[in-house]
């Protein structure tokens, strides 16, 4: 059962779980099941792809065996961290706007995103968390534990 946010506006995808939470989907182009059996439809691909997080990537160790003159093996070792769009953070601003006016609980981000957040604001203050699965086999989210 999907909840309207904002009166005719769809691209808020929301929806109402057994246990009265109201979950909605901030970026992800994959639907959500939970174990209830409710389902948070995707996002469309256009707003998937504008909301996503930049990664930044630092080589920390590279590796390639050779033999003779020929490289036989090489793999790279990066850490990553992330950074936020002003996409993202006008889109958090509306959910933050909504959460407020209990039009939604728990707003589903991607982690790298969740990690991003912890940098720059008290996250345990805001509705973004990432998804935590109950059941990995079945790819069932839980309805009552989130993460960040």
């Amino acid at each position: 059962m999907e909840d309207t946010i904002i009166k005719n506006n769809l691209r808020f995808k929301t929806a109402r779980l057994s246990n009265q939470l109201i979950v909605g989907n901030f970026s992800s182009p994959h639907s959500f099941t939970f174990e209830d059996g409710s389902v948070l439809d995707a996002v469309n691909d256009y707003d998937s792809e504008r909301l996503k997080v930049i990664f930044n990537e630092t080589i920390v160790d590279e590796k390639s065996e050779k033999i003779g003159h020929k490289i036989i093996k090489e793999h790279k070792t990066v850490s990553l961290d992330f950074n936020l769009t002003t996409d993202v953070l006008e889109e958090m601003d509306i959910w933050q706007k909504m959460w407020k006016h209990n039009d939604v609980d728990i707003v589903l981000c991607p982690l790298p995103m969740i990690q991003a957040l912890m940098g720059e604001c008290i996250i345990i203050q805001t509705p973004f968390r990432a998804v935590r699965l109950k059941d990995r086999i079945k790819k069932l989210a839980s309805i009552d534990t989130f993460s960040i």
